[in-house]
């Protein structure tokens, strides 16, 4: 956003003026509020916050420079962190949003989470930053190696719900252990009849949560 447009969401910020404020920004990406909370300090960018639903508050946050994003957090409960933000992020995406902050701050924010949630950012707190299971993500679709092309297909549906990375479907053996990949495409044009181990990609690479990232970037990249 231009100078005056920064200029214009101030006074109305000024103003209280929600409603003006909210047609100013109804249509704009994440991206560009982003940019204006970054441009404002950390209480007008709350004022801005508090016109905007769930999710793309939290996408807005996601987006914004991490010194901005950082003092910004550093005003707001960990309840309010928690629920009107995290809950609806993916748990890579919470990892990074909560980057900056002590680690005191961090378990307070995590304390307030659902269980699912909890979980999930507990598990990528716990690796040190040059660990690869630092730069994991919990959201990806996973089927067992024993199951017909329709029930993969029907899996797959289930959990796109909550998990939208789905170009590349993981498959486990029957002890959870990692047995290769399917690419989306392949999956998707699959005849009934075929079996789903003739599309499982036995040499798929991978690397282990706790390898050093700079030992295992060449094998994944």
């Amino acid at each position: 956003m231009n100078s005056e447009d920064i200029k214009l969401v101030t006074e109305l910020i000024e103003k209280k003026d929600s409603d003006q404020l909210k047609e100013v920004i109804k249509d704009l990406h994440p991206a560009d509020i982003a940019e204006l909370c970054n441009e404002l300090d950390a209480e007008d960018a709350r004022f801005i916050y508090l016109l905007l639903d769930n999710e793309t508050a939290a996408d807005v946050l996601i987006e914004m420079d991490e010194d901005a994003r950082k003092k910004f957090l550093e005003i707001l409960p960990p309840e309010t962190i928690a629920k009107r933000f995290v809950d609806y992020m993916d748990s890579d995406d919470a990892v990074d949003a909560l980057d900056d902050l002590e680690e005191d701050d961090k378990a307070k924010i995590v304390h307030q989470l659902d269980k699912d949630a909890a979980d999930g950012v507990k598990l990528l707190l716990s690796y040190h930053e040059d660990e690869i299971g630092s730069c994991m993500t919990t959201n990806y679709i996973c089927i067992p190696e024993d199951v017909t092309i329709k029930q993969a297909m029907s899996e797959l549906v289930k959990q796109a719900g909550e998990n939208d990375n789905i170009m590349t479907i993981y498959v486990v053996d029957e002890k959870g252990v990692f047995a290769g990949a399917i690419d989306l495409k392949d999956l998707i044009r699959a005849r009934e009849n075929t079996h789903l181990e003739d599309l499982v990609l036995k040499s798929y690479p991978y690397v282990t949560d706790h390898e050093k990232i700079d030992d295992c970037m060449d094998r994944i990249l």
